[in-house]
């Protein structure tokens, strides 16, 4: 498979177009701007919320498309990403800006979602649900993030954009009040151990597809949603065939994009149970410009 096949690609932020630092390397952006130069529409893949798009990712040249909250929304960002984002979620610049035009929405059904929180809420750490793009949180489970972060991250990786979030005192009002419009939960443990005890108990809510993004964390969106759901409604809404796309992961959150995709490509670091399905494996890891070995090996920089 080489450029003049691939027209689409979806990459996996954390652990595959961010390195460990939440940036894009410089030769990863150079890598990403002559494949889009060249025709081929790139886009980030997330489990993250729109509104905690990270900047970097939002501010590569020619992005228009994002697939937010693991497949439950894509967007159509318009001519100015970041602007956009901003805009809607409460920065709006100095010229007025078209708001990102959600084209693919999938919620978890109303008592599908009460039975995820009744769940995830019996546990310490930190739960996220994502709704209309937002993520939202607690002061207290954020402060349980940061104190972990302390003790697990190194000094320059504390510095990584965290994007923006809604801090509520108590998740469960907004919730009650907006069952029906959750698109993911993710919660956070202390521990992997945790996170495999949970992950069963969340797949056996009916309805419900759960996946993890990280050892230590669980994520559950409606039965059938998934990044590779979205990225086919979003190529079929491009007209761009099954076998012109390409996805890039490292984790099992990717899973469903890289069995959907054409071409399936994991970075180095990816889980051993994720680098297996893959029909190109990178022999550099996110730290070292991974995605821009890809896009090389693939073909797609011309260069």
């Amino acid at each position: 498979m080489t450029a003049p096949d691939i027209r689409l690609a979806a990459l996996d932020l954390d652990g595959t177009l961010l390195d460990r630092a939440s940036r894009i390397t410089p030769h990863t952006m150079e890598a990403l701007t002559a494949a889009i130069r060249r025709g081929v529409v790139v886009l980030p893949a997330t489990g993250r919320g729109l509104s905690s798009l990270p900047r970097v990712a939002a501010a590569i040249p020619g992005v228009r498309y994002a697939l937010t909250s693991n497949g439950a929304a894509v967007w159509d960002l318009g001519p100015d990403p970041m602007a956009a984002v901003r805009s809607r979620y409460g920065e709006p610049g100095p010229e007025p800006v078209a708001e990102p035009v959600c084209l693919y929405r999938h919620t978890l059904p109303a008592e599908t979602a009460r039975a995820v929180y009744a769940l995830l809420d019996r546990y310490e750490g930190e739960l996220n649900y994502f709704a209309d793009g937002r993520t939202f949180k607690t002061p207290a489970g954020l402060a349980w993030t940061r104190a972990r972060m302390q003790r697990l991250l190194s000094t320059e990786a504390k510095q990584a954009d965290d994007g923006r979030f809604t801090i509520l005192p108590d998740l469960h009002p907004y919730f009650e009040a907006h069952a029906g419009g959750i698109e993911k939960f993710c919660m956070f443990f202390g521990s992997r151990e945790q996170a495999e005890e949970v992950l069963p108990l969340l797949a056996a809510i009916p309805g419900v597809e759960a996946t993890q993004g990280s050892p230590d964390n669980v994520e559950a969106t409606a039965a059938g949603v998934n990044k590779g759901s979205a990225l086919l409604a979003l190529a079929e809404h491009l007209g761009i065939p099954q076998q012109a796309v390409l996805a890039v992961g490292d984790s099992e959150n990717d899973r469903k994009m890289l069995e959907a995709a054409g071409v399936a490509a994991v970075m180095a670091n990816g889980m051993p149970s994720i680098q297996s399905l893959a029909d190109i494996v990178s022999e550099r890891d996110c730290n070292h410009d991974g995605v821009a070995e890809l896009f090389e090996r693939l073909g797609l920089t011309g260069l």
